[in-house]
């Protein structure tokens, strides 16, 4: 192998970088978000592998989509259970949120909550 191989490779590399400077960051900002979602996909298979976050006692701190992820239900169970329309906002809200924005107890609402779970469940598991 010359000597002068790499310092070439080099130069050939930042000779086709300058060269390609849309394509050379198109790429850039391609492998950026992959490696953004790759991370955020490893995070999250990691956390909810976890049998402790399984089937958690609800909590009012707990958002909804939290809910159905430990719980392993459908959104549509606790969107129904929460009397909330399914708008695709995202929007993290608390039970506790939920709960003074219908004005409602928290303990109302968890207990309604944890009895359509506890339905969803046996509807699946049996």
């Amino acid at each position: 192998m010359p000597k002068d191989f790499r310092p070439k490779a080099a130069q050939h590399m930042f000779q086709f970088i300058r060269s390609h400077a849309l394509l050379s960051a198109a790429f850039a900002l391609a492998l950026a978000a992959t490696l953004f979602f790759l991370g955020r996909f490893v995070v999250s298979t990691a956390v909810w592998s976890n049998p402790e976050l399984r089937e958690q006692p609800v909590a009012g701190w707990m958002t909804p989509r939290y809910v159905t992820k430990s719980w392993r239900v459908s959104p549509e169970v606790v969107a129904a259970a929460l009397s909330l329309e399914m708008d695709g906002t995202g929007r993290r809200i608390t039970l506790e949120e939920i709960a003074a924005s219908q004005g409602r107890s928290l303990e109302d609402l968890i207990q309604t909550l944890e009895t359509a779970l506890r339905d969803a469940r046996s509807v699946t598991d049996g």
